[in-house]
């Protein structure tokens, strides 16, 4: 009797141990995928002097920040970056052309607004504006603004906006910006995306860094730039692993 008292306590703990290790690499493998809010993307790609893109601004009182325009009249914002900003509800949000090139939009934080109207020259790919608080667009001074346009390498290749795929069919999309600093989404627009923060590093022509989602689930990826076709592909994975997860493929969006 004890020998099969032993037994069946030995099977029902390898039993409990086979559940807690698949529940565990069921919810590790399956996050990334319930953070995509969309497949089957169809949006054009960006034309040379079009507003989408990701700019750095520069106030008149010397601060810096960071700027996003999509599709769908979507605007996020970030000072210094996105990163620093865009996880904080109010910083996402939309913007409106009062015609011809004057453009408006207002960001909430803790429930002040900040209104930003601003001038845009297709064809510098430059902006010009105020801004303000409250009702105001104008009382807290002037900025300008410049699209950052894909280069040629390193950095300036990298930084930017990047919109692609994962594991063949997800929508995928990172923002490299200053400081390393990186945020990820998997939907079709930045705006829509439960984003990711992390960080990069570049080394030759390729890219290495990681990402982590609200709820801790955390991503490494390495990928090898294009200069030509302005691509970068490359693996993704689980917590430190690089390429367990699938592979990805990215595009640039910072076009002139």
């Amino acid at each position: 009797m004890k020998n099969k008292f032993k037994s069946l306590s030995s099977l029902i703990v390898f039993s409990i141990s086979i559940l807690f290790f698949n529940a565990c690499s069921v919810d590790d493998t399956s996050s990334q995928s319930e953070e995509n809010s969309s497949l089957s993307r169809s949006l054009p790609p960006p034309t040379p002097g079009e507003l989408r893109g990701l700019y750095d601004l520069t106030f008149n009182n010397g601060s810096e920040a960071n700027l996003l325009f999509e599709y769908f009249n979507y605007v996020s914002y970030g000072s210094p970056a996105l990163f620093d900003k865009t996880t904080i509800s109010g910083f996402r949000t939309n913007y409106t052309n009062l015609g011809g090139d004057v453009y408006v939009f207002t960001c909430t934080d803790s429930g002040v607004s900040y209104n930003f109207r601003f001038v845009y020259d297709s064809d510098s790919a430059k902006m010009s504006g105020t801004y303000g608080i409250g009702a105001s667009y104008t009382n807290l001074g002037t900025f300008q603004g410049k699209k950052h346009i894909t280069g040629n390498s390193g950095y300036e290749f990298l930084k930017g906006y990047w919109l692609g795929t994962y594991s063949g069919s997800n929508d995928y999309l990172m923002v490299f910006e200053e400081d390393g600093k990186l945020t990820v989404g998997t939907g079709a627009t930045y705006y829509s995306s439960v984003i990711g923060k992390g960080f990069y590093q570049i080394n030759g022509a390729s890219v290495s860094g990681y990402y982590v989602y609200p709820g801790g689930a955390k991503y490494s990826f390495i990928g090898q730039f294009n200069y030509a076709s302005k691509t970068i592909t490359g693996t993704w994975g689980i917590g430190t692993n690089n390429n367990n997860g699938g592979n990805f493929n990215l595009s640039a969006m910072n076009f002139y």
